[in-house]
């Protein structure tokens, strides 16, 4: 019987040894960072890049806000996953300021390199090949934040406004 229990604790302890070596591998390995694209307004790089940036930035992102959308649409996000490293994938309900309907999308958000990413729709059926947006200048991304700033303010403004109108 000693020589059997003798036998069964080197082979706990030999387990046992393997068992944390694996697990203090598993601890020492780095994480990779998730990657999210800055929040902002972005356009399509190519010729007149900086003017469309200026004159109406074709996409924006607010993934703080969780809010995404583009030039006549906007996109409540109601979850985020990482698939991959790079890779982002959105549910949201999405508007459309032409049709007025919102319906449920589910959006691709690749990342190319640290101020552009490309934009897909995966839809069933559909062979979107997405679209590349970069990131405007700071100058844009000044003007965009005060204008957001202000109509933010104007909007809180409107509705005290209709508040305390209709409490009279």
């Amino acid at each position: 019987m000693t020589l059997i229990t003798l036998r069964l604790a080197a082979f706990s302890a030999l387990v046992l040894s393997f068992g944390a070596g694996a697990f203090a591998q598993d601890a020492s390995k780095p994480s990779v960072p998730k990657w999210r694209p800055k929040d902002g307004v972005y356009s399509v790089p190519g010729p007149n890049f900086d003017t469309r940036c200026s004159d109406q930035a074709e996409a924006y992102v607010e993934l703080a806000d969780n809010l995404i959308g583009g030039d006549e649409y906007s996109c409540k996000i109601s979850k985020m996953t990482d698939p991959t490293p790079g890779l982002i994938r959105l549910e949201a309900a999405c508007s459309d300021a032409q049709t007025e309907k919102t319906k449920r999308e589910l959006i691709l958000l690749r990342r190319i390199d640290d101020r552009t990413f490309s934009w897909r729709l995966a839809t069933a059926g559909a062979k979107d090949p997405g679209t590349k947006f970069s990131y405007c200048s700071d100058v844009v991304q000044q003007t965009y934040r005060e204008n957001e700033a202000r109509s933010k303010a104007e909007a809180e403004q409107k509705a005290t406004g209709e508040n305390g109108r209709q409490k009279q």
